[in-house]
Formats: C-alpha cells, sequence, structure tokens
C-alpha cells in the first residue's frame, strides 16, 4: 500500500494543492444523478449551496451532522429531561452523516475520475495523479496545501461571496427555508415507501416549485414593506413636496420589487402623524438601535413594529414578517405529507414505479435486435411513464400551494391583528417627553 511521505517535496504538495484547486463539489452531485439516470434526485437547498462552494462543501465534511454525534451535546443531552433529549440530539448541525461520507468515500475509490474531480478531506494523491492516500494524524504541510487549494478554488470560483450574496435579501433566505422544509417533508415522506426514493424530488417542473415556494417570499416582502409604503416611512422614490408620495411610479415599483428597498423612516415630527403611538424616546431609541454596530443579524423588543429581527439592513418584525415566513415553511412540509398521502391513495407512485420499469425494460430490450421492440415502443412506454409522473406532481404541487397559503394567509393575518392590538392598547403617546432631555 502507498503511503504519503514522511517529508513531502515541493512536487508533491503541489500535486496536492492542485487537486484540491480544481475540485468541485457538484461532481458527486452529478456522480450520483449519472447512477440514478432515469430519476430526478433532489438534494436540499442547503447542501446544493455548499456544493457551490469549495469552502462549503469541505466545511460539510468536518462538521457534525447532529448534536448527538458531538460531546458537548451529549453532555448536555444528560441534563435534559427524556421527552426533550431525542429532539435536543436530533438537531442537525449541518455536516455529513457517518454514512454520507462512508457512500462518498466508496464512490471516490471506486471511480478515478470523481477522485481527480472532488476533495476528501485527508485524503491526498501522489504524485502520479493516480494513487490516493489517507495522511492519518500529522502530515501537516500536507494538509495545509489541500486547505490551501480548497481556499484558492473558492476564491477564484467566487463560491461563498455568491453564497453570501444570494443571502442577502430576506426573500431568498425565506424562499431556501421553504424548500429546505419540502426537502425534509418529502425525504421523511419516502421513508418506508418502496415506491420513492429518499432523494428524489416530488415536485421536478422549476415553476411549480417557485409557484410553491411563493407565498413564503410574499409574506417576507410584506413583513419589510416592499409591497406599500408603511405608516411612518417615506416612498422609495419621493416626492420633494411630500416624501410619502413617490415622484415616479415605475421607480417605485422597480425600487421595492427589484431593489427590496422600503423607503426610509420620516423625521419625528412626520412621523408621528402617521403613528401616533410612538413617542419621541422611543423613536430616538429605534434609529439608534438600526445604526448602532455592524452586525449583519440583530434583534430588538421595541421595534417601531413591535420585536423584530434586523437582517443585512432590513427590519423584519416578528408578527407580520417571521411568524408568516414561519407559517409558510409549516404548510409546504404539511402540503408535501398531505400530497403524498393522496397520490398514494390512488396508487400513483406504485403506478409510477411499474411505469419505470416497463420503460427499463422495453429500453433494455430494443438493444437486442431479436426482442422486436421499435422505437415508438420505447417513446410510448416513456410517454405514459412520464404522464403518471406529472399527474402524481401536479397533485403534490397543488396540496403544497394550497396548505402553504391558507398557513402564511391565518399567519399574517393573525400578525396583523396582534400588531393593531399593541398599537391600540399603547394609545397615543407623548411626542415631546424627551424635548427638554
Amino acid at each position: 500500500m502507498a503511503e504519503f511521505p514522511v517529508d513531502p517535496t515541493g512536487a508533491d504538495l503541489r500535486a496536492i494543492f492542485a487537486q484540491a484547486f480544481k475540485g468541485s463539489g457538484k461532481a458527486y452531485n452529478n456522480y450520483i444523478q449519472a447512477q440514478n439516470p432515469d430519476l430526478r434526485l433532489e438534494r436540499s437547498p442547503a447542501a446544493e449551496m455548499a456544493a457551490s462552494s469549495p469552502i462549503g462543501s469541505a466545511i460539510k465534511q468536518a462538521l457534525p451532522n447532529r448534536v448527538g454525534d458531538t460531546r458537548v451535546g451529549q453532555i448536555i443531552a444528560d441534563n435534559l429531561p427524556e421527552r426533550m433529549r431525542r429532539g435536543f440530539l436530533g438537531i442537525g448541525l449541518g455536516g455529513l452523516s457517518d454514512e454520507e461520507l462512508g457512500e462518498f468515500s466508496k464512490a471516490r475509490a471506486e471511480d478515478p475520475e470523481l477522485r481527480r474531480a472532488t476533495v476528501e478531506l485527508g485524503k491526498v494523491p501522489l504524485q502520479d495523479g493516480i494513487t490516493e492516500v489517507d495522511l492519518g494524524p500529522g502530515n501537516y504541510r500536507a494538509k495545509a496545501a489541500q486547505a490551501a487549494g480548497v481556499v484558492a478554488a473558492d476564491m477564484a470560483s467566487d463560491g461563498m461571496r455568491n453564497v453570501w450574496w444570494f443571502l442577502n435579501a430576506p426573500q431568498a433566505v425565506a424562499q431556501v427555508a421553504m424548500f429546505q422544509g419540502m426537502r425534509q417533508a418529502s425525504a421523511n415522506a419516502a421513508q418506508g415507501d418502496p415506491n420513492l426514493d429518499p432523494r428524489q424530488a416530488l415536485i421536478r417542473n422549476r415553476n411549480l416549485r417557485m409557484a410553491a415556494a411563493a407565498p413564503a417570499w410574499i409574506a417576507t416582502s410584506m413583513g419589510i414593506g416592499n409591497f406599500a409604503r408603511q405608516p411612518g416611512y417615506k416612498a422609495t422614490a419621493p416626492s420633494e413636496l411630500d416624501p410619502t408620495e413617490t415622484a415616479n411610479p415605475i421607480a417605485e415599483v422597480a425600487n421595492r420589487y427589484f431593489l427590496g428597498r422600503s423607503g426610509r423612516l420620516l423625521p419625528y415630527e412626520e412621523f408621528v402623524k402617521e403613528r401616533p403611538d410612538v413617542s419621541r424616546g422611543e423613536y430616538n431609541a429605534y434609529k439608534a438601535y438600526l445604526f448602532s454596530g455592524s452586525s449583519p443579524v440583530k434583534a430588538t423588543l421595541d421595534g417601531i413594529q413591535g420585536p423584530e429581527v434586523t437582517f443585512m439592513g432590513k427590519s423584519i418584525p416578528l408578527a407580520t414578517g417571521l411568524i408568516p415566513m414561519a407559517g409558510a415553511v409549516i404548510g409546504a412540509r404539511r402540503g408535501i405529507r398531505r400530497g403524498v398521502a393522496a397520490v398514494n391513495k390512488g396508487d400513483g407512485y406504485a403506478d409510477e414505479a411499474a411505469l419505470l420499469k416497463v420503460y427499463q425494460d422495453l429500453k433494455e430490450s430494443s438493444r437486442n435486435p431479436k426482442a422486436g421492440v421499435s422505437d415508438s415502443d420505447v417513446s410510448k412506454a416513456l410517454m405514459d411513464y412520464r404522464k403518471q409522473q406529472e399527474e402524481n406532481e401536479n397533485k403534490v404541487a397543488k396540496s403544497v400551494i394550497a396548505n402553504t397559503s391558507a398557513i402564511t394567509g391565518a399567519s399574517a393575518l393573525s400578525g396583523y391583528v396582534l400588531e393593531s392590538i399593541r398599537r391600540a392598547l399603547k394609545g397615543k403617546a407623548p411626542q415631546y417627553e424627551d424635548e427638554n432631555s
């Protein structure tokens, strides 16, 4: 068995760096899909984003899979009530499970092309570019060369920065949370079902998926004021005569929809005309909160619209923003479960599996001229399979859209009612309480 040299040369380290620099997390995803050409496999959005970044892909290999995989987690769990312990230990930390790491390592060991295209932490190539060895403990220079290659690849591909910029908008975060909830619900629904693969996408069509996720970003947009000017705020393209009115309706729509702007706070003298429940002291304290610190995420219990989280400079109220977002994720998970149940009630997935087998058998038989299977037979079998697949997909998509819309709508309405009650209970605040001080 080949061993890595105790004192690696510059050529050894260059080979390690080059392989790590050229590696890609997406190559493994493509490999898995190639092994299952007739199934539309789906990874969680978090895993997809990690795979798009070389650093993210490496971090997933290094992180624990769940809290229960860590020593600290086990110690904390020992002091929790029994009913809470299992849920706590099962909290995901983003890393690959031992099973997933084992499958990844086995696939790389069996496929030299996959070894060339991916990076496995702690395993590095020798100078021949073919043989790969396990570093084990020590060999810090070799490990540093591999880490440097991963970092250089990420910088060259803008990996982590692209992920960061994508998540800059609260709407994008809401959409990712929505897709993540749908993915987890799909995997759970497939457990114990012989006709479903836990990695399979139940809603394959991109437009259907985006439609299913629409309630999440709509709720978020409403919560941060992207749909209409909120009381106490300027228009995004304000008129010089009246800042609550827009000087350019087209620019107003573009600012809100495309740029995600919601307008700035009015000066207090104007602000209080629309929000008489807010005192000057509360107004000043809130402005100080908004502009203090440099953290991309912060929170306050005393926001203009009640408790809120400020994400990348966008204020998301708890009642009218975060609760509807959570409702969208809950609705998506419920929609997946009910959609799968509806399909199974009509044996939809069993029919889909049977039609897939018919298509695969005919496709295999068509390679033998003596079998008498024509191209039209194979095409018809494929169309029958796709028709059943689309029928199942539509049922699940309709269920997700219906449940998400209902729960998100109810959550948003409840949030606006709660916020209205909060303002009404406060009543009119003294406007000049802090003027002398």
